[in-house]
């Protein structure tokens, strides 16, 4: 509608400053129509720019989320990996479904999407992902400006892994070197690792939760992670 309005304001400029005889009504409704081009063009450079007539709308979205390790093990782990050269985005690595053992899901950032991780409590991992757009505050702007097809544009989204106490985030550097830091090594330790196992076993039968944190540990131990 913005572009029918400003081509009006034009055309009718055009005309009175062609058609209109009296020099006064000529100078002032040219003028006029100068002024409404002018608006018209402020407009839609206000809303191209800075999004006049726009609010923002953000819709938060929460799913679980499944160890990207063997599902065997007793602790979910989460997966990640640094891009680009600040060190502030990772790539995140996950299954996004408990029945499909062998597909990874793998999040992507991009330039108007931010990530981090947080502690909380539980056993279950979420993703919960906060996405703003831009929106018209009204059908009247809507209108006047709707045909740069910007409503509900991306802002930004920003995404926050939570991870229980039961996972444990590693880079993929780390996961790979985990099975041979893990692995005993002399017969002394093939013993107690086998020992060890068994009080998981154990422990996991009646505290799985618990069972999760205290391989955790070990794997913080092993990878050397405060």
């Amino acid at each position: 509608m913005i572009i029918l309005i400003m081509a009006a304001f034009a055309l009718l400029g055009f005309l009175a400053n062609m058609m209109l005889e009296n020099r006064i009504i000529r100078l002032l409704t040219t003028l006029i129509m100068f002024i409404g081009l002018i608006i018209s063009v402020i407009g839609i450079v206000a809303n191209m720019h800075d999004h006049y007539g726009m609010k923002t709308v953000t819709t938060t979205k929460k799913e679980q989320i499944y160890t990207a390790g063997d599902v065997n093990q007793r602790f979910g782990m989460l997966l990640y990996q640094g891009v680009g050269t600040n060190g502030k985005e990772n790539v995140y690595i996950y299954k996004t479904s408990s029945s499909d053992a062998k597909k990874n899901f793998v999040a992507k950032p991009d330039l108007k999407t931010t990530s981090r991780r947080e502690n909380i409590a539980g056993n279950k991992a979420y993703k919960v992902t906060k996405t703003t757009r831009w929106v018209y505050k009204n059908n009247t702007y809507k209108l006047l400006f709707g045909i740069a097809d910007n409503n509900k544009s991306l802002k930004h989204r920003r995404i926050i892994y939570q991870v229980p106490s039961t996972w444990i985030a590693l880079t993929t550097t780390q996961a790979k070197s985990l099975s041979t830091k893990m692995t005993p090594k002399t017969d002394v330790e093939k013993v107690a690792a086998a020992e060890q196992q068994k009080k998981l076993a154990e422990l996991a039968q009646k505290d799985p939760d618990k069972a999760a944190q205290v391989q955790i540990e070990a794997v913080k131990a092993a990878l050397n992670i405060k």
